[in-house]
């Protein structure tokens, strides 16, 4: 809250006290006008109602209620005090507080271009998904996919937001969902969350993001015990088409019921002083469908080129059955998603002018993910597995005011987000070709067994954040500085084929334990499988600096500039092959990666009878990065994976790869533990992910201007806003070892891996003699580098 203090004359009013008063709790913040008669508090509690009240010796007070105050806006609230001025000093007040719309929007402090959702418009607006996207949709320069809620912010990437509850972020730490949150459901319950702020352009230098900045704040206790129950169900019995082969009769609808429930309870500890609040949440979504389609005809006697049997299907779980394997069975249905979500406050009135409070939530989820059904595949329940999330924040945040002129907030966080795999039996998985193999990329298959990229497959990031940040007052100056920590210590296990993968060519091979290839990723001698495990430990340190400077009664400019550096002290495993080859290590990190952000922005007001401002800005940002993406040359360096390639010849023996001697194949194994082996394994392909050694990591340059208008009518207001994105630095993903092209598709782009799509065999060693696979040998390199001013 900012604002003005005159007397009856026009004249600024210096040294007089403004207390402000949050009704429902008692808080209570005392600030004083300096010699322009300006006055600003920070750290006050979203929401309201606040009672403002302005003493000055000798003159009457004034009083202004009914005050309500947005997440990351600043509300102007300008009173005039003297005699006679009571009155029509309260009335003038009155309209610039109580239209919300109109105290945020028209303030010296707005200069970005953001949206602000209040606790009654919370209300208020429709959220079917009960879901954060649900609020972001409401900006309207946010997109939201309808189909999966990603949310992306002047069309930039969905997992380069910023989502923050109580100032610690609850998006997706790791990268893997391409929307960009942590979870298929809302990271946090919707019912406990008092409000809402949605910027895109927020040029003050504590915020930093590519895309949108999403902030909210939960709800806290009161004085007065208050509480909600509530219940939410959705059944869709007949929401879309019909697919009778789930279950006779029955339309298909992906899900069979969606329903929420959940509890708020707040209130005093001590009355005036202390707060609690709490929540819990539980949702359901039922009767998960594993497909509208599969490649099951029931009609058929024999399996065809592109469909399956009731009576290979049969032999084929009848046979899996009889080798030692769990096949499961083929079913509509494929579990229930829950999650539950907790929440725990508590708010600490210190003294006037100091306030603190701890917040810590937990959300859990467990999602059922069906595979393996297609049109010409089916996928058997033991092919399907389940993604279990567990999500843990503690946030302490503390608002001081330690004299007239300098007040300071101060947060420590710390996240611990875990995900990992699993399925309701562990072993091998198998690939039953149908026919044969006589129909090569369209015989219709049989998936069962575990996804061989379930084998080992666990993420965590726990994250440690610290920031201060002090505001000094000088007159027409305002000054904030602060400085950011935060840690991130990253480990992923991604052990694919640990347990083996099968390909059977036909039902009967299949009960015979006659597979056709046989495939089985192991650590390589000398290392084990925590040696194939990426972890490393990523630092950010951030410092910054600006100045609001009220140049005049209309033009406030800020100006300032923030610096984030990047510290690790981990590298990946270096490869000499791949240095001698490219002329690069691929063990460079982002170590010492820094980059310097300057910000300038304005908000000139017009003297008009209606409420008329201009303001705009220009700015570089940066994203911190999803750290998947950072993980990736750690696992992938192509040295500590060894991989065994068993193809079995026509004469029945194998051979490692396609060359080399022949010998007698391994005996095919249940065990998942227990897989055979032939000698020390190849690594034929190296698999390498690594980083330019100048890669810098990405940011934008974005630039606004916006024109503000208090309409005649009921308080509406016009805008017309401008905004542009320049990419500074954007990632560009290179695969150096691509080889040569295999062939030419009709509109005249080359293929890479045989003649996919239609193309036309260009000829040559990769292309005609070996069109349908990659050519033997050509190993996999990924590199990441950037490109500079290419997206708009």
């Amino acid at each position: 809250m900012s604002g003005r203090v005159l007397d009856a004359s026009g004249q600024p009013v210096s040294n007089a006290t403004v207390v402000i008063v949050h009704e429902p709790s008692g808080t209570t913040k005392t600030v004083t006008t300096d010699a322009s008669g300006r006055y600003n508090a920070q750290g006050l509690r979203t929401g309201g109602p606040f009672d403002v009240t302005v003493k000055k010796d000798g003159t009457p007070s004034t009083r202004q209620d009914n005050v309500f105050l947005a997440v990351g806006n600043d509300t102007a609230v300008n009173l005039t005090v003297g005699a006679g001025a009571a009155s029509s000093a309260d009335a003038t007040a009155l309209s610039a507080v109580t239209v919300s719309a109109v105290s945020g929007q028209f303030s010296s402090e707005n200069k970005g271009l953001s949206t602000s959702i209040s606790q009654e418009q919370l209300k208020n607006t429709p959220a079917p998904s009960r879901n954060i996207a649900d609020i972001a949709r409401l900006d309207p320069r946010v997109t939201v996919d309808h189909g999966t809620g990603a949310i992306s912010a002047n069309g930039q990437n969905t997992r380069m937001n910023s989502i923050k509850v109580d100032g610690l972020g609850v998006g997706d730490p790791f990268g893997l969902n391409s929307t960009g949150m942590p979870t298929v459901g809302s990271p946090v319950s919707m019912d406990t969350i008092d409000s809402f702020n949605i910027s895109t352009a927020n040029y003050d230098v504590s915020s930093d993001t590519i895309g949108a900045e999403i902030n909210a704040v939960t709800k806290s206790g009161t004085n007065d015990y208050h509480g909600s129950v509530y219940y939410g169900f959705k059944n869709a019995s007949s929401m879309v088409g019909d697919a009778g082969w789930l279950k006779q009769n029955r339309d298909y609808t992906e899900f069979d019921r969606n329903w929420t429930a959940g509890a708020t309870v707040g209130g005093p500890i001590i009355k005036d002083k202390l707060f609690f609040f709490a929540g819990y949440e539980k949702e359901e979504v039922t009767g998960l469908s594993s497909g509208a389609v599969n490649g099951l005809d029931p009609s058929l006697v024999n399996s065809t080129s592109n469909k399956i049997s009731q009576g290979d299907l049969n032999s084929a779980i009848r046979n899996a059955s009889n080798i030692g394997l769990n096949p499961g069975s083929l079913g509509a249905n494929a579990g229930t998603l829950t999650d539950k979500r907790y929440i725990g406050k508590i708010d600490w009135n210190i003294t006037d002018g100091h306030r603190m409070n701890f917040a810590y939530s937990r959300t859990k989820e467990t999602k059922p993910n069906p595979q393996g059904n297609s049109v010409n595949s089916i996928g058997l329940s033991s092919y399907w597995y389940t993604v279990n999330s567990d999500i843990k924040n503690y946030t302490l945040q503390s608002f001081d005011d330690w004299n007239d002129i300098f007040s300071s907030e101060t947060k420590v966080g710390y996240s611990d987000y875990n995900l990992n795999r699993s399925v309701s039996t562990q072993q091998p998985m198998v690939t039953v070709r149908v026919n044969g193999g006589s129909n090569v990329g369209t015989s219709p298959t049989i998936n069962l067994g575990e996804d061989q990229f379930s084998h080992y497959n666990v993420a965590s990031v726990k994250t440690l954040n610290a920031m201060w940040a002090g505001t000094l007052y000088l007159g027409d100056h305002t000054i904030k500085g602060g400085v950011e920590w935060e840690r991130n210590r990253v480990y992923n296990l991604f052990g694919r084929t640990e347990f083996g993968a099968y390909t059977f060519d036909g039902v009967n091979r299949l009960g015979n334990a006659d597979y056709t290839q046989y495939v089985l990723y192991q650590p390589a001698k000398g290392y084990s499988l925590s040696d194939i495990a990426a972890k490393l430990e990523l630092r950010r340190q951030t410092w910054f600096l600006q100045d609001t400077w009220q140049a005049s009664d209309n033009l406030s400019v800020q100006f300032g500039v923030r610096v984030n550096k990047y510290l690790t002290d981990d590298q990946p495993l270096y490869n000499p092959t791949f240095q001698q080859k490219f002329g690069f290590s691929n063990a460079n990190t982002i170590n010492g990666s820094k980059l310097i952000e300057p910000r300038l922005s304005f908000n000139y007001t017009f003297d008009s009878e209606y409420k008329t401002q201009l303001r705009g800005g220009v700015g570089l940002f940066q994203s911190d990065p999803p750290t998947v993406w950072l993980a990736n040359p750690y696992q992938n360096n192509g040295i500590n994976i060894a991989t065994y390639t068993y193809n079995r010849q026509q004469d029945g023996s194998c051979r490692l790869g396609n060359s080399g001697p022949n010998f007698a194949c391994p005996q095919f194994s249940p065990n998942p533990f227990k897989q055979p082996t032939t000698g020390d394994g190849t690594i034929p392909q190296m698999a390498v992910d690594t980083v330019d050694k100048n890669f810098k990591l990405p940011s934008v340059w974005k630039s606004s201007i916006a024109f503000d208008r208090e309409l005649p009518w009921d308080g509406i207001i016009a805008s017309l806003e401008w905004q542009h994105l320049e990419v500074n630095n954007g990632i560009f993903y290179q695969n150096l070892n691509i080889g040569n092209p295999t062939g030419k598709l009709p509109d005249g782009r080359f293929t890479y891996y045989g003649c996919i799509g239609g193309a036309t065999s260009l000829g040559g060693p990769t292309g005609a003699n070996n069109c349908a696979t990659l050519p033997n040998g050509q190993a996999s390199v990924q590199v990441g580098t950037n490109t500079n001013n290419n997206n708009r």
